[in-house]
């Protein structure tokens, strides 16, 4: 990477922890806008993020370099843009906002692709297993509910009229323990299969 020679370690460092378009007044005017652009390329940010520093460094009054921003940029987009970083992002659920070049986004593309079939794999693994744990708690408090209400109708203080009441909500409170048996059921054999799936998507990847 071609860096300025004036770049300092306390600046590089300060790039590294800074992941927004934000600056701070002393940012702007210590800034190696190469730097910058190298690492706003390494991270696929868009050239939004341009525009970004540049409104930010015009309230202090200082001018950001174009030229050197967009050559550190590309050159940190050859960082970026490889199939092995498309395949991490797409695994993460990123999202793609088109920053490679031509001759690199097809690589890219192939392993972002093959990275989101991952994904969206164990999102559905994930979100099934939310479901199934969910509708366990309310079985669970669908059962305490029956359990509280029977005590209720033997409680001498009861009127008839509560009663007849508290075995209505007993019989819904059973009919609903039964439903959700039932949708329990159904989402286990569900998850047995995405989780096959998963597996499947995980063993046939180039890049694991």
């Amino acid at each position: 990477m071609k860096f300025a020679p004036g770049i300092t370690l306390l600046f590089l460092f300060a790039l590294l922890i800074s992941g927004c378009a934000t600056m701070s007044e002393d940012e702007c005017y210590v800034a190696d806008w190469q730097a910058i652009g190298y690492e706003d390329g390494a991270a696929g940010r868009d050239l939004s993020y341009l525009g970004g520093r540049r409104e930010a460094c015009a309230k202090y009054g200082v001018s950001l370099n174009t030229k050197a921003y967009r050559s550190g940029r590309s050159e940190g987009l050859e960082l970026f843009c490889t199939e092995l970083r498309g395949f991490d992002q797409g695994r993460s659920g990123n999202n793609y906002n088109g920053v490679c070049p031509a001759d690199l986004e097809g690589l890219f593309l192939r392993g972002y692709h093959s990275g989101q079939d991952i994904f969206h794999a164990k999102t559905a693994v994930d979100a099934l297993v939310t479901t199934i744990h969910d509708l366990e708690l309310e079985r669970e408090q669908t059962l305490d509910n029956m359990t509280e209400i029977g005590a209720l109708l033997v409680d001498e203080t009861v009127s008839n009229s509560e009663r007849v009441t508290f075995i209505a909500d007993i019989a819904r409170l059973k009919v609903r323990h039964s439903e959700l048996g039932m949708e329990i059921e159904n989402l286990q054999f569900e998850l047995v299969q995405r989780e096959a799936e998963y597996q499947e998507i995980l063993a046939r990847s180039p890049y694991l």
